[in-house]
């Protein structure tokens, strides 16, 4: 019988933080499979123009995913899709918006910055934004963001600006800074992984306004399937297997990763071997995976000697206000968002609560109008459904509104987690990831009081009639996210192996041929979307697995 092949490196998910792990130890010669659970679509499905398949057959997300989440223990599970996971070659980030910020350096030293928090878990991160910045600079240059270098006044400071000029404004976004102008405050372009000209062999945007949720057809939204994977594949040392659902990482009897099972398109059992395994699969799907693999050395989950596995789930909460105005809005033309206000980011003790968040004249829903219908409507505390003569109102008003939209930061608390549950399988049978998440009196606080100024955002913009939008938004205290387009947390790196599950390089302290990369490692959540820094980390990650290897140190 044959010997089976023993890769260099498998890597499990090929989004955002795998993504880029494919295209640098390619690069560096090694011999990688990748293992995606979704399958590997073409332009032609990206059918920007259909918002039917996408909002409401829900075509390019479901990919017979389920979870549970229930607020605390003690409340009954709800079933369902509660978090926006695509399972395709690329990931999420397949489907994003582009947002690309830089985390302010006080958003990576929140515990040391902020103090302690009762009820949360507060930690620094074992990096600061000085090491970061050579590495955001990277994924900035890699992915062509588009932006304006400087023109925010509160991010860490710059060596370099950035590779594409902003896009032109729009409409709304000149009402936001209109709006930002007369409180006082500064507006500047929102930095975005969508071309603004011809870069990276990648045509610009042709401003169809389906950025977010969708894939981009041309290739002018930087994605991993646009920029890594291709050159991966180019390098002929990447097997990829798309459809492949790992679902156990098994043990040699040195203590170190051996080989990784999947199940195949039709359902059958495969095994794959590797010297070095990388866990890309996101905070829900990588703890999910190391806690199914269990062990008689890791009884309690793979890499779990702290416990931490699965531990401070964190989202992003959302307050969003739309408003119409006396004019053409032109919101669901160009990209998501355009304009943003970061002067209400810093903390302030006068509020009454920690940390902040970005402001910007961004929301999906805008962008739609059988999701605007839906979902974008005035409606509290419940959603609520326009019909007949307000509906169509409603649709008049569509072309006349803007979104406003602030990212908050979610604060980490440990009993916020993902399990495995018990009870209920998913498509092919396996226990459902079980998320049980709450929000700390923080996100309240704060999500109230960024509420209140939109309002007045919206006042001095000329708002002719203004509401707030629950679409992972916060409303009140009864108002529970189940889900949230943003997750961090649940394999927290740090130095101290007692209070983290990977270190520094985001290598796990228990198993040391075992690495995550994705923002499962993230300790806190920042007040930003949190992809530009999970693209930094890994080729931070990668330049370091690189140079340990040809150490011979891994």
């Amino acid at each position: 019988m044959p010997k089976r092949k023993t890769f260099d490196v498998c890597v499990i998910g090929t989004g955002a933080g795998g993504g880029v792990m494919l295209q640098e130890l390619t690069r560096a010669g090694f011999d990688v499979v990748a293992l995606e659970r979704g399958p590997k679509l073409d332009t032609s499905q990206f059918m920007s123009d259909d918002e039917l398949s996408v909002v409401i057959r829900d075509e390019l997300f479901s990919q017979g995913q389920i979870e549970t989440w229930q607020p605390n223990s003690s409340t009954p599970a709800v079933a369902g899709r509660h978090n926006m996971i695509a399972y395709c070659v690329g990931g999420t980030i397949t489907h994003w918006a582009g947002w690309s910020w830089r985390f302010r350096p006080d958003e990576l030293k929140v515990r040391s910055t902020e103090g302690p928090v009762p009820g949360a878990s507060l930690a620094d991160w074992p990096v600061d934004y000085a090491e970061m910045a050579p590495w955001y600079e990277r994924a900035e240059w890699e992915f062509g963001v588009s932006g304006q270098g400087g023109s925010n006044p509160f991010e860490g400071p710059r060596q370099k600006g950035y590779p594409n000029p902003p896009h032109p404004p729009r409409a709304a976004s000149l009402r936001l800074e209109d709006g930002a102008r007369k409180l006082g405050y500064a507006a500047f372009p929102v930095p975005m992984a969508i071309n603004s000209q011809p870069y990276g062999g990648r045509p610009k945007c042709m401003h169809g306004g389906a950025c977010q949720q969708y894939g981009c057809p041309i290739h002018a939204k930087a994605t991993t399937f646009s920029v890594c994977i291709p050159k991966a594949v180019a390098t002929e040392k990447l097997d990829l297997r798309p459809n492949a659902r790992a679902f156990e990482i098994a043990l040699g009897k040195d203590g170190r990763a051996r080989s990784v099972r999947y199940l195949d398109g039709e359902g059958r059992e495969r095994e794959v071997l590797a010297h070095q395994v990388v866990v890309a699969a996101g905070p829900i799907g990588t703890p999910h995976l190391l806690l199914s693999s269990k062990s008689g050395a890791f009884p309690q989950g793979l890499a779990n000697g702290s416990g931490l596995v699965g531990r401070n789930l964190m989202y992003h909460h959302f307050s969003i206000v739309h408003f119409t105005i006396d004019g053409p809005a032109r919101s669901f033309t160009g990209l998501e968002a355009h304009a943003a206000v970061d002067d209400l980011h810093p903390s302030d003790p006068k509020r009454g609560f920690i940390r902040g968040g970005v402001i910007a004249d961004g929301n999906p829903m805008i962008k739609q109008p059988l999701a605007y219908a839906l979902w974008g409507l005035p409606g509290h505390p419940k959603i609520r459904r326009a019909w007949g003569a307000e509906l169509k109102q409603r649709l008049r008003d569509f072309p006349r509104t803007v979104p406003l939209v602030a990212v908050l930061e979610d604060l980490p608390m440990e009993e916020n987690r993902v399990e495995l549950d018990p009870a209920v399988k998913d498509a092919q049978r396996l226990p459902a990831p079980r998320i049980i998440h709450r929000q700390h009196p923080n996100d309240l606080a704060m999500n109230r009081w960024f509420a209140e100024r939109l309002l007045e955002m919206a006042d001095a913009a000329g708002a002719v009639e203004k509401w707030r939008a629950r679409t992972f938004a916060l409303m009140d205290e009864s108002s529970a996210m189940p889900g949230s387009a943003h997750l961090h947390g649940t394999c927290r790196m740090g130095d101290d192996p007692a209070k983290s599950v990977v270190d520094r390089w985001c290598r796990s302290h228990d198993v040391p041929n075992l690495w995550v990369v994705d923002c499962s490692v993230f300790p806190t959540s920042g007040g930003y979307n949190p992809t530009l820094t999970l693209l930094a980390m890994a080729y931070r990650v990668a330049d370091h697995f690189v140079r340990e290897a040809r150490r011979q140190n891994l």
